[in-house]
C-alpha cells in the first residue's frame, strides 16, 4: 500500500471552509429549512463558489432550490439514505427539468455538493480531482470511471474506514474547528475530500 500523509494544509483548508459555511453545516433543523435552501442569496453564493451554477440549466437554479425544499421532494429521505442510491435516483429524475444540454447532462455534481453541505456526516462532493485521488488511494488507475454516485460514496466510506481514515482522524486530533464538527466523521469527511483532491492533482 502506498504511503500517504494528511498535511497541516489539508486541515487548514477544511477548517477554513467549515468556518465559512458553519451556519449551513451545523444547522440542526429540517433539511428543507437549512440556510442553503431557505435563503436564495446563500444558495447563489454556494452555486458560484463551488462551480455548480454551470451544471444547472440556465435560469432554473432558484427553481431547483425551491423544488428541493418542497415537502413533496422528501429531501430528508434522500439524506437519510447514506448509500447514495436515492441520490442517484432523484438526480436522474431531475435531469429533464434542470439538466443542461436539454437534460442530457446530469446533476450529479450539484446534487452531491448540496447533500454534502446538508449532511456533512454522510456525503462528499462528486469532484473530478477527488475521484482521481480516490482511485489512487484505492490502488487502481486514476482514470477509472465510477458508474454512479453510490459507487463513489461506497469507495469513500471504505477509504475512510481504513488506514487513510485512521490517518485523517489522527491528524484531526485537537484540530477540529468546532465541537459539532468533531462528531460523526463530519470534519473527517471534509479533510478526506481535501486530501483526495490534492492527491488527484488539484492545487490550492
Amino acid at each position: 500500500m502506498a504511503s500517504y500523509r494528511i498535511t497541516d494544509g489539508d486541515i487548514k483548508i477544511a477548517s477554513e471552509n467549515w468556518q465559512q459555511w458553519k451556519s449551513v453545516f451545523e444547522y440542526e433543523g429540517p433539511a428543507a429549512n437549512n440556510p442553503l435552501l431557505a435563503d436564495s442569496s446563500t444558495f447563489g453564493a454556494f452555486l458560484n463558489e463551488y462551480s455548480v451554477r454551470r451544471t444547472i440549466r440556465g435560469g432554473t437554479s432558484d427553481k431547483l432550490r425551491i423544488t428541493l425544499g418542497n415537502p413533496a421532494f422528501e429531501l430528508q429521505a434522500l439524506l437519510n439514505d447514506t448509500s447514495g442510491k436515492l441520490l442517484d435516483a432523484r438526480e436522474t429524475a431531475l435531469r429533464a427539468q434542470f439538466g443542461t444540454h436539454s437534460g442530457k447532462r446530469g446533476l450529479r455534481s450539484a446534487m452531491s455538493k448540496i447533500a454534502s453541505f446538508l449532511a456533512p456526516h454522510a456525503f462528499v462532493a462528486w469532484d473530478k480531482y477527488a475521484r482521481k485521488g480516490l482511485n489512487m488511494a484505492s490502488e487502481r488507475s486514476r482514470s477509472y470511471a465510477f458508474g454512479n454516485y453510490s459507487e463513489y460514496i461506497g469507495d469513500m466510506n471504505r477509504v475512510l474506514s481504513g488506514h487513510i481514515g485512521e490517518c485523517v482522524r489522527s491528524a484531526c486530533a485537537d484540530s477540529y474547528p468546532t465541537q459539532y464538527a468533531s462528531k460523526r466523521d463530519r470534519f473527517h469527511r471534509r479533510v478526506l475530500d481535501v486530501f483526495l483532491m490534492r492527491l488527484g492533482g488539484r492545487t490550492f
